[in-house]
């Protein structure tokens, strides 16, 4: 059998559902040290932010998408977004508990060897930052 060459994924952006695109890019830059790579719309109702090789597109919706308190008591993510080092993901946190960012969970290390916390943006979305624990 002649060997078929896979195609290989590059990249992924996660879908936010937010309220407000222009809200939300301004949270992304403001807080997270994003950059807007676009915005569609008048008003915006698309839009996606990047750091890095991190990218989240933002899309405008009217009615919650989850039912109650789902997504809280069931700590559901939206995206989950990696780092290299133990001391990145350490220094992310503290730049974004200077920042003055909501944390739905605080900087803990996790059984599976990883060091992770997680974020609530202003529509609640909870987006996991990860990297080695030690």
């Amino acid at each position: 059998k002649p060997m078929v060459a896979q195609p290989i994924l590059n990249s992924i952006a996660a879908q936010l559902f937010v309220k407000d695109v222009q809200a939300s890019c301004d949270f992304f830059v403001g807080k997270l040290g994003f950059v807007v790579d676009f915005v569609y719309g008048r008003p915006p109702f698309y839009g996606q932010v990047r750091r890095d090789q991190a990218r989240l597109t933002l899309r405008h919706v009217d009615e919650p998408v989850f039912a109650g308190d789902i997504r809280e008591r069931e700590g559901l993510l939206s995206a989950s977004i990696t780092v290299g080092s133990l001391e990145e993901i350490e220094d992310l946190f503290r730049a974004y508990q200077a920042a003055g960012v909501a944390f739905q969970q605080s900087l803990r290390n996790e059984p599976w060897g990883a060091r992770t916390f997680i974020v609530s943006d202003p529509d609640g979305n909870l987006i996991l930052f990860a990297g080695p624990a030690g």
